[in-house]
C-alpha cells in the first residue's frame, strides 16, 4: 500500500497534497488498513451474552494478511495511526513521491513464494467483501493465468440522487488502446450461485488496486513490462497501479449489471458529489 500525505500541500485536485484534507485522508487510510483484516476475519469474535464470553471465529480457511504500508520521507500519516500499528508493517523509502508505487512493485517481487495472493492497494481503497479472494480464486480456476479480474471501485453518497457510483466504468477507448486490445476475448461468463456472472474487457481497467495469484506474480515479475520505467498512462501514479498489469494480462471487470460481484470502496470520494454536473443520468 503506497501512502503519501503532504501536511503543507495546497494542491486543489490531489487530496494527498491538500493540508485541509488531513482528516479525510486519515479516515481513509485507517479504513484501507482495517478493511481486509475485518473482511478476512483475522481477529473476529462473536459475543455470547449468556455466558459472558466473546468467542473467536474459527474459519475453515483461516487467513493471514501481511499488509505493508510504503512511505517516502516524512510525507505520511504513520504517527497518527499508531493505534492500529499491529495491523501493518511500515516500509519507509526515499523515493520520489510520484514514483512510490513502483517501490511497492519491488516489495511484491521480493515476496514471491510466500503467499497465495499479492495485492497493490492505494491508501484510500477499502476491501469489504469476505468472499473477495474466494471469488478471485474461482475466476482464476476458470480462466487461467492470462485473465486478470479487477474489482469495480465505487463511491457512495446517501443524499443522492446517485447513491452509489462505479467511478472507473468506461473512458475514451483511445486512452488505453495503445496498451491493450479489448477485442481479444472480450467477454467471459462463469456460473455463480443461481446465475451466470458476465465479465468484460474494459476501456478503463483502473481500480486503484490489483490482485495477482502466485502464478500471475511470477509471470508479471518475469515479463518485460515489470519495472520497465513506462509512466505514460495518465500519470505515474495511475501507471503504477494499472499500466504494467494492463500490458501483461487481459484485464476484465464484472459487467455493470453485476458490478457488485467484485468491488472495493473508494473511501476518499472524488466523483459522486459532482456526477450530475459532469454527466447526464440515463435510466
Amino acid at each position: 500500500m503506497p501512502h503519501f500525505f503532504d501536511r503543507e500541500g495546497s494542491d486543489k485536485t490531489n487530496r494527498s497534497r491538500q493540508a485541509s484534507a488531513l482528516d479525510e485522508r486519515l479516515r481513509s487510510l485507517i479504513a484501507a488498513i482495517g478493511g481486509p483484516h475485518q473482511a478476512m476475519g483475522t481477529a473476529t469474535y462473536g459475543l455470547d451474552h449468556e455466558n459472558a464470553q466473546a468467542l473467536r471465529m474459527r474459519s475453515s480457511q483461516p487467513h493471514t494478511i501481511d499488509l505493508v504500508v510504503c512511505t517516502t520521507g516524512d510525507k505520511h500519516l504513520i504517527p497518527e495511526i499508531q493505534a492500529v500499528s499491529t495491523l501493518f508493517h511500515h516500509y519507509p523509502t526515499n523515493a520520489e513521491p510520484i514514483m512510490l508505487g513502483f517501490e511497492c512493485h519491488k516489495l511484491l517481487r521480493d515476496a514471491r513464494g510466500r503467499y497465495d495472493y499479492y495485492a497493490f492497494v492505494e491508501d484510500d481503497v477499502v476491501l469489504t467483501d469476505p468472499l473477495f479472494f474466494r471469488k478471485l480464486r474461482v475466476f482464476d480456476q476458470h480462466f487461467g493465468l492470462h485473465a486478470l479480474l479487477q474489482p469495480n471501485r465505487y463511491e457512495v453518497l446517501p443524499t443522492g440522487p446517485v447513491n452509489k457510483l462505479y467511478v472507473d466504468y468506461k473512458m475514451r477507448a483511445g486512452v488505453t488502446a495503445q496498451y491493450q486490445n479489448i477485442a481479444d476475448t472480450p467477454r467471459l461468463d462463469m456460473p455463480f450461485l443461481d446465475e451466470a456472472i458476465g465479465f468484460e474487457r474494459s476501456t478503463y481497467p483502473s481500480a486503484g488496486c490489483f490482485f495477482l495469484n502466485a502464478e500471475q506474480l511470477e509471470y508479471w515479475a518475469g515479463s518485460p513490462n515489470f519495472l520497465d520505467g513506462d509512466v505514460s498512462y495518465l500519470s505515474p501514479l495511475d501507471s503504477a497501479v494499472t499500466l504494467s498489469v494492463m500490458k501483461t494480462f487481459r484485464i476484465y471487470k464484472p459487467r455493470l449489471e453485476q458490478a457488485w460481484f467484485l468491488e472495493v470502496l473508494h473511501a476518499s470520494p472524488r466523483w459522486i458529489g459532482s456526477v450530475t454536473s459532469i454527466a447526464k443520468l440515463v435510466g
